[in-house]
Order: structure tokens, then sequence, then C-alpha cells
């Protein structure tokens, strides 16, 4: 990237992005940032013998790294050392090794617009229900992240591809239990570790019982996801007939 495109992305497009945003009740403040600090790329290519992190926002991505760097482990390092991308389109599952954490996604949702909040995003600062309405990269961000499809709104197609890869993943990390099942992924590579991992914990209120009711029907299927992949049961019957 030479000096005027990270100029451009870095400084000025999020400022022109935030009048937009403010002016046309739009989200696209972010999509200048995005690209400058290599975010949601799906073209990326690496070797077929190290691993690759897909670390959905707000499922405690940043420690794991933390740990695969101070072990270097095998991992495939992205440009500018990005954190949020995608399944590559060019590095199907299965052919690939691919590592995640699933985190339940009311609580995952609610955490990032949490973040929003404290960032003082514009359409967070809106209320809940106006930052799912207008945050499409916030809905069903799982379907999103493993298809490989970033950006398109997920529908059964799409939900049925972040399936079908997800279930080609070397690992799924299950947040709910997360140091026990990250110490037992790095078992594979020899490595003993007894400490507490997860080091980032936000601190908010609670989501609330109509909170959780909102992020149902705008993340019906990251719920569904969810559901299936871990054998749990977020009751989503009710949805069905929205």
């Amino acid at each position: 990237m030479n000096k005027l495109d990270k100029f451009l992305y870095k400084n000025l497009s999020p400022k022109i992005g935030k009048l937009i945003d403010k002016l046309f009740l739009t989200n696209i403040g972010k999509r200048g940032t995005n690209y400058y600090h290599n975010y949601y790329q799906n073209d990326y290519s690496f070797d077929s013998e190290k691993y690759c992190f897909i670390a959905v926002p707000k499922t405690g991505g940043w420690s794991f790294r933390r740990y695969t760097e101070k072990h270097n482990l095998p991992f495939y390092t992205f440009e500018k050392n990005a954190l949020h991308n995608p399944v590559s389109l060019n590095c199907p599952p299965g052919k690939y090794k691919y590592v995640t954490i699933l985190r339940n996604p009311i609580d995952r949702s609610y955490s990032e617009y949490q973040m929003n909040l404290k960032l003082n995003d514009v359409a967070a600062r809106r209320g809940l229900i106006n930052f799912f309405k207008t945050c499409t990269d916030a809905r069903n961000v799982y379907c999103q992240y493993y298809s490989g499809l970033i950006g398109d709104i997920v529908d059964e197609r799409i939900y049925n591809i972040a399936i079908k890869n997800l279930k080609n993943f070397k690992a799924i990390i299950d947040f709910d239990n997360y140091s026990a099942d990250i110490n037992n992924f790095l078992k594979q590579f020899n490595i003993e570790n007894k400490e507490e991992i997860h080091e980032n914990k936000s601190k908010y209120n609670s989501v609330s019982d109509n909170q959780a009711e909102v992020i149902k029907i705008y993340n019906y299927w990251d719920i569904k996801l969810y559901n299936e992949i871990l054998n749990k049961k977020i009751p989503l019957e009710w949805l069905i007939n929205f």
C-alpha cells in the first residue's frame, strides 16, 4: 500500500465514513479502516502444512493467537498480522487446516454491540435494533466467516456452505470450555499448559431477555449453526414463522 492509499484508508476514509453514516444512517465508515488493516479478506493462500485461525470477532481470538505465537505453532500469519478474516475461497477446509472458536451467538453479538458502543459507533449509539438493522457484517457472522462469503446476506445456501466447511475444520474450540479446549489443542503439539488463557474479558451489563430475543431474530442462521455443530439447544422454533 503506497503512502497516498495509507492516508486515504487510515486517516481520511474513517472520518468521511462517519459523517456519511451520520447523515444517511448507513454503516460504511468502517470499510476503509477494514481494508487498511487487511480485514475481511477471502482470497488469501497459505501452505497446506500450516494451520489457519479463523477469528470471528468477540470470541477470544486475541488470547488464542498469543498462545500460538508464544509457542511458535505452525499457523499462517495474515498480511499486516490481521486477525479477522474468513475462510479463503482459494483454500477449502478439508484440503487446508482451519481452527476456530465458537461462542454462544447471543453473547457474541451482544459483546460486539457493546464494543461498538464503547467505540462511539454511529449505528450502535442509536440502539441495539438499529445496530443490527444497519450493520450487515454484524448479523449471522459465523455463516459469513465460515462460508468465506463475507459481506453477503446469509441465506440457506450460505448456511449450508458454512456448515460443510466447519465440519472439515481441524479444531473447533467451545468458548464455554475455553481454557480446557485450548489446552487440549496445545497437547497435539506436546505443550502442557495449566494457566487461565482468556485474558481480554470485557465488562458490561448483562444482556436482557428482550435484547436476547432481538439478537435471535437477526442471527437465526448463526444460532442454527451453533446448535448443530456444538449440539447446543438455543430455542429457535418460534422464529421460523416470524
